[in-house]
């Protein structure tokens, strides 16, 4: 696992951060006058419904998180390095590890961005409980947000879970093209691969509409309170557990592709 830690190449895992804290940033470029009745949590990145940077930051989000360690397995694969580490582990610790690091690294790549901009705003506006009443104005009700209740009563508590959550699925999404990487000749379009799969349910959502608008797109459900659809608890749960028996899939058939190295 060090030696894999060392194969990484940091200098693509910091323009991935840096890149996420700058789109995550541009949420404050223009800064127009803010209502008095506004809070952190009613203005940070997570439940921003109004401007561009939260929009591209989730879009992106699959890329940010697949730049630092998707392609890993694939290098080594097209490297004949993967053999000289199967001489030393077995093959089923090995490909553990470069999991663990895309994972890892598309966590940090996520969540290190959304703390950082919930944190700016505390530094720009008081730290007010948000009100139905008052902040009606964000629309943060049963049919966009999840867990409504626990955001009125606990909202920094509500916006930890959501980066939590946020993050987890960038993991997830490095993983996922991690596990792909072996089937796709070129390298971009490997690292891609997550963006490609972002796009195709957005576009999917556009076209194939579940009951009461509930999208099953991440772009939308990623967010604290959705910008432009509804979202299901059960339908961010279904989508999360297929993609990750996805990766578990596939990481088997991966493993028996490997085997005969």
């Amino acid at each position: 696992m060090k030696f894999l830690w060392s194969r990484l190449e940091k200098r693509w895992f910091f323009f991935a951060l840096v890149l996420a804290v700058f789109i995550s940033g541009l949420q404050f470029f223009p800064l127009k006058t803010i209502p008095p009745e506004d809070s952190p949590y009613t203005r940070w990145l997570g439940i921003d419904s109004f401007s561009f940077a939260p929009i591209a930051f989730f879009i992106l989000l699959p890329l940010l998180a697949s730049i630092p360690a998707s392609t890993l397995l694939k290098d080594d694969y097209q490297s004949g390095l993967l053999s000289k580490f199967k001489l030393n582990e077995p093959l089923n610790r090995v490909l553990r590890q470069y999991v663990s690091i895309a994972f890892i690294t598309g966590f940090i790549v996520t969540a290190i961005p959304l703390l950082i901009n919930l944190c700016s705003w505390f530094m720009v506006l008081p730290n007010i409980r948000p009100d139905n009443l008052l902040n009606k104005n964000i629309l943060v009700i049963n049919i966009n947000t999840m867990f409504v209740a626990l955001y009125y009563s606990h909202p920094l508590l509500h916006a930890l879970l959501s980066i939590i959550f946020a993050s987890f699925w960038g993991g997830l999404f490095a993983i996922f093209g991690v596990v792909t990487s072996l089937w796709i000749k070129n390298r971009f379009l490997a690292m891609c691969s997550s963006l490609i799969l972002q796009t195709v349910l957005l576009l999917l959502n556009a076209f194939i509409k579940l009951p009461n608008l509930v999208s099953y797109a991440p772009a939308d459900f990623l967010h604290e309170t959705a910008p432009t659809a509804n979202v299901s608890l059960l339908v961010t749960g279904i989508v999360t557990l297929l993609l990750v028996l996805y990766c578990i899939v596939m990481f088997q058939i991966d493993k028996k592709r490997l085997v005969s190295l």
